[in-house]
């Protein structure tokens, strides 16, 4: 899977030319739908931070967590609004400096978030979280820590490409005219 998802898009497309297999690998992580030209496929990302589970909440693919102390809490709001096939995203960057014992609960917050995504149909999306290049993560490093929550590399892999694959739509960027 050789896929580049961004929250900080602009930097991407300022240094980028626009070429199809850039289309096809570069995914927009974007806070609302867009409006208007293709350009790129796009994921709507709900942050925990920014919201209050309700049956009001907006449309989104990706609710992204970053707080495995109430995480119980969370999934009990998730499942009362009932929605299939929506991301659940842990970043990695959160528990850089962590103690041990604070990342043994986050170890077990996602065994438990990856038990509660197979049985409501959902996603489990683990991702580095990076903002620089020194932040990002290699793929063996992935695979060691997928073992680590008791999930097969391979199948997460793969079923992650197939999601991605259904969820991802094309943006339609501003017109440039007016």
């Amino acid at each position: 899977m050789n896929i580049i998802g961004s929250d900080n898009s602009n930097e991407y497309l300022n240094q980028i030319e626009h070429t199809h297999s850039i289309y096809e690998s570069f995914i927009l992580r974007l806070r609302n739908k867009p409006k208007n030209l293709p350009l790129f496929k796009y994921l709507v990302v709900l942050l925990e931070s920014e919201t209050n589970i309700n049956s009001k909440i907006p449309f989104f693919d990706i609710f992204s967590m970053n707080n495995w102390y109430t995480y119980k809490i969370i999934l009990r709001q998730l499942k009362k609004l009932n929605r299939k096939n929506i991301g659940i995203e842990i970043k990695i960057r959160h528990i850089r400096n962590c103690n041990s014992y604070e990342i043994g609960k986050w170890v077990k917050s996602i065994k438990e978030i990856n038990k509660f995504c197979k049985l409501t149909d959902n996603q489990l999306i683990i991702s580095s979280g990076a903002e620089t290049n020194c932040e990002t993560i290699s793929g063996n490093t992935f695979d060691a820590l997928l073992k680590l929550f008791d999930i097969e590399p391979i199948q997460y892999w793969n079923e992650l490409e197939k999601w991605i694959d259904t969820k991802s739509r094309v943006y339609y960027g501003a017109s440039s005219e007016g």
